[in-house]
Order: C-alpha cells, then sequence, then structure tokens
C-alpha cells in the first residue's frame, strides 16, 4: 500500500477545503461581498471596468488578482528553498504564513477590506500552489470549478467502465466541494 506525505492527506486536504471555503464566506460576508480565493470573477470585472472606460475602477481587482499571484510566487520560493529550511517541512511554513494573515485579517477594520481582502488573496494564492493534490489526485482547496468537472468526469468513468479507483477519485473531489461548502 503506498504511503502518501502528511501535506497530501485526506484530513489535511479536508481542513484546506474547510479554511478555503471559510476564506471565500468571510471575505464575502464580512469584507465586501467579494470573494478572495478565486480570480476568475475579479478579472472579468477588471476587464469590464476597463471596457467601460473605468481604467482607476479596474485597479480594485487587479490589486487580489496580484496578490493571488505573490501567493502563488511565495509558495514557489518557499518550495525552491526546502533544502535550506532543517528545522520543519517546508509545507509548515506556508500554513503557519496562512494562519499569522487570518489572525491580522481579523484584527483589520472594516474601512480596510481592500487590504483585507489581498491578504486573503495572497494566502489562496499560497494554499493553492502549496497544496495540489490529496493522495495523487490533483485537487483545488480553495475554488470549486475544477474539482465539480474532474469529479463528475471520474465518476462516469467510474460508473461506465467499472473502474472503482476513477469512483474513489470522483468522490474524493465531491467531499472536497463538500466540506468547502461547510466552511
Amino acid at each position: 500500500m503506498k504511503r502518501w506525505q502528511t501535506s497530501e492527506s485526506i484530513k489535511v486536504g479536508l481542513f484546506l477545503a474547510l479554511s478555503g471555503g471559510f476564506m471565500d464566506a468571510y471575505s464575502y460576508i464580512n469584507r465586501g461581498k467579494v470573494f478572495a480565493n478565486a480570480e476568475t470573477g475579479n478579472i472579468i470585472l477588471m476587464t469590464l471596468k476597463i471596457c467601460e472606460g473605468k481604467f482607476l475602477e479596474s485597479v480594485n481587482y487587479l490589486i487580489p488578482i496580484t496578490s493571488f499571484a505573490i501567493g502563488v510566487a511565495i509558495s514557489e520560493i518557499i518550495k525552491r528553498r526546502k533544502e535550506k529550511i532543517n528545522m520543519i517541512h517546508w509545507r509548515q511554513i506556508p500554513l503557519l504564513l496562512e494562519i499569522a494573515a487570518f489572525i491580522v485579517v481579523a484584527f483589520l477594520p472594516q474601512d480596510m477590506n481592500k487590504i483585507a481582502n489581498s491578504i486573503i488573496s495572497l494566502v489562496s494564492g499560497v494554499q493553492f500552489s502549496t497544496f495540489p493534490k490529496i493522495r495523487d489526485v490533483v485537487i483545488a482547496t480553495t475554488m470549486c470549478t475544477g474539482n465539480l468537472k474532474s469529479g463528475t468526469q471520474n465518476l462516469y468513468r467510474g460508473i461506465s467502465t467499472g473502474d472503482k479507483l476513477s469512483i474513489e477519485k470522483g468522490l474524493y473531489y465531491y467531499i472536497c466541494i463538500l466540506i468547502f461548502i461547510v466552511g
């Protein structure tokens, strides 16, 4: 039986999905009705503002997009320098960063929603890049569209061909979505 890294375990993946759902719900409910995790909506809204000639307003959407990208870069920097980190596993550093960021965001006043959402977007980028798999299944814990597609494809393949591994993978995706919703 294959042994996976702790960071790819079902338990860690589900906690990360819970965190991802919480980040989106928190930013939407408490920080100006913004989904700070996935940047597709921000890219669309930024483009609409540019097309309307509202260039200054488009920057409001560019900030979280850039923050997400910086978060991905931070994860890659940490991953690249993992040989120099001896005391803890390299994936624990982004996790500690995420916890610290949530503490900071919790204490930011409401008039700092753009900063709070940018921090959440940054952390989402870090999480998305640092934890890309649950057991050999590439899965997102900060958004659901890709999981919905992959889960449905795997379930269809498994049911139509009798492939139990595909059914198991499909269930991972759907369980991740369910836990995201709970968050």
